[in-house]
């Protein structure tokens, strides 16, 4: 299992969670953050309000997910934002005590 960090411009939060719906992703956690960019004006210096979605998937979604969300994401100027995957050893639905990928 992979935990996806999802960090995208506020305009682009409805296509890329409905877009997530369509790909079968269950759950997920939607934050507003605010962030900078690492090494180019006008990204450095300022702050700038972002979304966050995080998911947690199967393996075999992730290529699917980055394809998917890069495409309605992208507007192809700095800033679009990234997505971080990372590995999940273990899940557990705390009410039907579910683990792994049936926890999802």
């Amino acid at each position: 299992m992979k935990q996806l960090r999802i960090i995208i411009q506020p305009s682009k939060i409805d296509g890329v969670m409905s877009a997530l719906r369509k790909a079968d992703v269950g759950g997920l956690t939607l934050s507003s953050i605010k962030g900078e960019g690492r090494a180019d004006p006008p990204l450095v210096g300022d702050t700038y309000s972002m979304e966050q979605i995080l998911v947690v998937v199967d393996d075999n979604k992730v290529k699917e997910i980055f394809d998917t969300v890069s495409g309605i994401a992208c507007t192809g100027k700095k800033g679009d934002g990234k997505i971080f995957a990372t590995d999940i050893v273990d899940a557990l639905d705390i009410c039907t005590k579910k683990t792994g990928s049936d926890a999802l």
